[in-house]
């Protein structure tokens, strides 16, 4: 079991949550509070701290939480509006998924394919982790001993919320960075102008769970950030029949094309590789203030051997860009008859 350090968790109420609660609480009659999540403040569930931010709604029908053609592990949020005015999923500490869209216009052209470089591969995890050293072939088998809740493409700033094991070691023997997944050098994406001149809306779907979550697992559901205002915590639907109605726990429907069918896939050529380097250094104290020397046994900035007796209370990134690639973009050419591509359908709750 975990325990989240340096936040508090939020706890939600509804319909379907307390359908689980109730149910659970059923099934706990006459056992200890400690084998399962509760509905009582008096019956504490020694879990609740392992979400740091707050459990997903369940998908709820009225009668019954297993809903077909819904996924409750699988949960995302959507923002729907003009594309000119779509935030950044990483403003609103998620990761971004992929776009959608509604409203076509006049699909008279293919949008431009834009290929920008990527700047470095940050840091995804930082984990700290009991009974291993970095001269071993070491595996991160979950739950590490800690983990620091990181926002998303971390700049390497300070960070101290962390998420705990329950009961936590008394100290750790190493540091384990993650960094960002892909290998690529350069990143693409739709022209904003031509997107805006073919849809009326975008339907932009950002995604982020927690890894070290005991909680909201219990129940069926995941560990998600709040959502920032004008998004809305949605359930795709993968079902093979065709969806009558949405579920009452997310009863807006919401459905959104693929993009532009009749078009080659974007894709890019590079002239370089990006290159750079990434080291952590972990602190004592939970402002940054205290280092604690490490080794950085493999030079790759990914393990660090931590001195006896020590639990880092935060820790920071270096950063470094050696070099970048030159982008050029390619794809977004006509191959066929222009229309709107497949049909995306997703469930979801009021927005923020």
């Amino acid at each position: 079991m975990t325990r989240a350090i340096g936040t508090t968790w939020i706890r939600r109420t509804s319909m379907g949550a307390a359908l689980l609660a109730l149910g659970a609480g059923a099934a706990l009659l006459g056992a200890s509070c400690n084998s399962g999540p509760c509905p009582g403040i008096d019956c504490p569930d020694p879990h609740a701290g392992t979400c740091p931010w707050r459990c997903a709604e369940p998908v709820w029908d009225g009668t019954s939480y297993s809903v077909d053609g819904f996924e409750n592990r699988r949960v995302l949020v959507a923002w729907v509006g003009s594309p000119r005015d779509a935030p950044d999923c990483e403003a609103s500490n998620y990761n971004h998924f992929r776009d959608y869209y509604q409203e076509p216009k006049s699909l008279d052209r293919c949008p431009r394919c834009v290929a920008e470089p990527r700047r470095g591969r940050r840091y995804a995890r930082v984990e700290l982790v009991k009974g291993d050293n970095c001269t071993d072939d070491v595996v991160i088998e979950p739950p590490s001993a800690s983990e620091f809740v990181l926002p998303p493409h971390w700049d390497g700033s300070c960070v101290s919320q962390r998420t705990d094991v329950v009961p936590a070691p008394d100290d750790v023997d190493l540091g384990w960075g993650t960094a960002e997944y892909g290998l690529w050098d350069c990143d693409t994406s739709l022209s904003l102008e031509d997107v805006d001149a073919l849809w009326g809306k975008i339907v932009r779907v950002c995604e982020r769970t927690w890894p070290m979550d005991q909680y909201c697992a219990k129940i069926g559901t995941e560990c998600i950030p709040v959502p920032a205002p004008g998004f809305r915590e949605c359930l795709q639907y993968f079902g093979g029949d065709e969806l009558q109605a949405c579920p009452r726990s997310h009863p807006e429907l919401v459905r959104a094309h693929s993009g532009v069918e009749g078009c080659t896939e974007c894709d890019y050529d590079a002239d370089g590789i990006e290159s750079g380097t990434r080291t952590l250094t972990f602190y004592a104290d939970e402002q940054c203030s205290q280092p604690i020397p490490s080794t950085d046994a493999r030079g790759i900035g990914q393990c660090f051997d931590l001195p006896p007796g020590v639990f880092p209370r935060s820790v920071s990134a270096t950063l470094t860009v050696e070099s970048i690639a030159v982008c050029e973009p390619r794809g977004g050419e006509q191959e066929g008859e222009l229309r709107p591509g497949g049909v995306a359908i997703f469930c979801c709750g009021p927005a923020a």
